[in-house]
């Protein structure tokens, strides 16, 4: 019965309360911030965005002739192997 009263007075406790009302110039407050704030030009996100596309192309080159240097000198290595007195026929 004690924890019945607890719950109907935990649940009652809201009741008499009154919305909150903002005051009439609380928007032009928030609004005034957001503009005072500071922002990033376009130009210098353009200019981050085709850094990182260089970047990412100086990449992608330096593996492709990782790739082709590797496989020049396993083809190397398997010739001198093969045929090591230099004779045709």
């Amino acid at each position: 019965m004690e924890t019945n009263n607890w719950i109907e007075k935990i649940l009652n406790s809201t009741n008499g309360m009154t919305q909150v009302s903002p005051s009439d110039d609380l928007f032009s407050k928030i609004q005034q911030r957001i503009n005072l704030q500071n922002r990033v030009s376009p130009k210098t996100v353009w200019l981050v965005a085709a850094s990182i596309l260089v970047l990412v192309m100086i990449n992608i080159t330096v593996l492709k002739t990782k790739t082709k240097d590797k496989t020049q000198t396993s083809t190397s290595y398997l010739e001198s192997t093969l045929n090591q007195s230099n004779q045709l026929y």
